[in-house]
């Protein structure tokens, strides 16, 4: 009985008025009953019992229930005895032949396994429990309850957000609907995650996951019996949740409609109470749309892609994405690999708005893909149509693009309203289709062109040059040198000036290498061409002109169109060698 010692000396002044009592009978439980009392409480040792017990006082009780103020030795005891103890509270003893056993408050029956100890002012009664007054035990705390119902996820996940736990243990009032194990396994489900460090990464960060579950929070006290049939709270996210009562179901309803029932109601805490539900209830999460994400991220050159590409509403409409975002510092590298200042000039160099489309559409998977979702190798149809194909390891997630370049997901798992955005540090590059020099003058409608260069039998020369720039002139141009020459047909003409001569002038109009617009000096140079006479080019800011040996000066009027060999400009007359 050592620990029934110690915990009489552990009252101030107990053991003296004890011993100073004139008769007592103490019912006198063993270490083994105190031990079971401690694994009761969910107490190590004494001094977390009394805490259990809700401190010394109640403690002082307790003892002071099992001793009773004269002497009672077994043989004197009657079949039923009620008994005042020193903790004021009565004790009933029933003896019958051979066993005498004690009734405590709470209706729990302890043997007497030793009778009869014989002390200087009384007697003394081995028992094989303690005995419990009627005393007001401490409510536990919001851990304790979830920890005694067994509510182990929410506990961690309520530890995952830094200074969370302290701040609902410190909540002057709070009620929670507490999702049990099997509402958390059904979200991380639904969610696609595996553990709930995923599905923290999937509903977009710690901050969301406080935001979910603070949606479970109430900042009162509603036990079930305070509900009325409809309730409507505002919880700790900030957002209302409804709560229905229905004889003695309740309900719960969420942001998304979602219905989760109460199964354990009532749990009290210290600082309100609990109600055990079984399902997760989600908020609104407010995630980013992708235009907001790219703007968080800094990620401005994308941002003026997409929006010269006119692609936005697609992304931002789209039921599912996983977006593969080039940093700025990922396109220009690609600017620089294209020799372009800007990106108005890395898209005349890769052919258009047409191909920018291209490009952007293939760093979009229309289909959610968090990093945790991959396999070690994955190839995803994109929106461009192409194949992309992504490698997950130890050491990351890359992206590998239709000509092989690779490039590293540096920052991954940013969760947007309709998918996922991982930011990568290059820009993939699809196969792109540019027209040769033939199909992009037939898609500019110069059809006299076409006739002359087929009449010169250049057209194989030009599609196997293998870089040039052409200087192609409208219909209208060849009309107004028909006109100039009083003929009416393109085979007039070369009738009047002759094959070579026809040739000539063509061949005036090829440089043989590649200048947009932009790669050109500012003011005038003169550059070669396929006739082997040199063509004067005035760049004077955005405007471009060509002057011919006969000094005729003409527009530049459709510029930088891109083809497999180098580049187009439409110009609206024809260029006169010397002839």
């Amino acid at each position: 009985m050592t620990t029934l010692v110690a915990g009489v000396r552990a009252i101030p002044g107990l053991e003296a008025t004890l011993q100073d009592q004139d008769a007592i009978t103490v019912f006198a439980p063993t270490n083994d009953a105190f031990a079971n009392a401690l694994q009761a409480f969910g107490a190590t040792d004494l001094n977390e019992l009394v805490v259990k017990l809700g401190g010394a006082e109640n403690l002082q009780t307790v003892l002071g229930f099992h001793v009773v103020p004269a002497v009672a030795f077994a043989r004197n005891l009657n079949e039923e005895n009620i008994f005042t103890t020193l903790a004021g509270q009565q004790l009933r003893v029933r003896s019958t032949p051979g066993s005498v056993t004690v009734i405590d408050a709470a209706g729990n029956v302890a043997n007497v396994i030793q009778a009869d100890v014989q002390i200087e002012n009384g007697v003394v009664h081995v028992i094989d429990r303690v005995l419990l007054p009627s005393i007001e035990l401490p409510k536990p705390n919001l851990v304790e309850a979830a920890t005694e119902v067994g509510l182990t996820t929410l506990l961690a996940a309520v530890t995952a957000v830094d200074g969370l736990p302290s701040a609902l243990l410190s909540a002057p009032a709070i009620t929670v609907f507490a999702p049990t194990n099997e509402a958390f396994a059904a979200a991380l489900e639904v969610f696609g995650a595996a553990d709930l460090n995923e599905l923290v990464i999937k509903i977009g960060g710690a901050a969301n996951l406080e935001k979910v579950l603070g949606f479970h929070v109430v900042p009162a006290v509603a036990f079930s019996g305070d509900l009325a049939a409809t309730n409507t709270f505002t919880t700790l996210s900030g957002q209302e949740i409804v709560v229905e009562k229905s004889g003695n179901a309740v309900s719960v309803r969420d942001q998304l409609g979602r219905v989760a029932q109460v199964v354990a109601a009532d749990v009290e805490i210290a600082n309100g109470v609990v109600h055990v539900i079984n399902g997760v209830m989600l908020p609104d999460l407010m995630l980013p749309t992708i235009v907001e994400a790219a703007q968080a991220a800094e990620l401005t050159v994308l941002l003026d892609a997409v929006t010269a590409a006119d692609l936005g509403g697609a992304l931002l409409n789209a039921d599912a994405i996983t977006v593969f975002a080039p940093s700025n510092e990922a396109f220009a590298a690609a600017l620089e690999a294209f020799d372009a200042a800007n990106l108005n000039q890395l898209v005349a160099r890769i052919g258009g708005i047409e191909n920018l489309q291209t490009v952007l559409g293939f760093h979009v998977v229309p289909a959610v893909a968090f990093s945790t979702d991959l396999a070690a190798t994955n190839t995803f149809t994109t929106l461009a149509g192409q194949e992309l194909t992504v490698t997950a390891g130890s050491s990351g997630v890359t992206v590998t693009d239709a000509l092989g370049n690779t490039a590293n997901v540096v920052t991954a798992d940013v969760a947007i309203e309709n998918g996922v955005v991982h930011v990568i540090d290059g820009v993939l590059l699809p196969e792109l289709t540019l027209p040769n020099v033939v199909e992009a003058a037939q898609a500019a409608n110069l059809t006299i062109l076409l006739d002359a260069v087929t009449a010169a039998d250049l057209g194989g020369t030009l599609l196997g040059q293998e870089a040039m720039t052409v200087f192609a002139p409208t219909n209208q141009a060849f009309a107004d040198l028909l006109d100039k020459f009083s003929l009416g047909s393109l085979t007039e003409l070369i009738n009047t000036l002759g094959a070579e001569a026809v040739t000539k002038v063509l061949a005036f109009h090829v440089v043989p290498a590649t200048a947009f617009s932009f790669d050109l000096a500012e003011g005038v140079q003169e550059v070669p061409t396929l006739s082997g006479e040199m063509l004067t080019v005035t760049r004077t800011g955005a405007n471009v002109t060509v002057t011919d040996k006969a000094g005729n000066t003409f527009n530049v009027v459709a510029a930088d169109v891109a083809i497999q060999n180098g580049v187009v400009h439409v110009i609206d007359g024809v260029l006169l060698p010397t002839l």
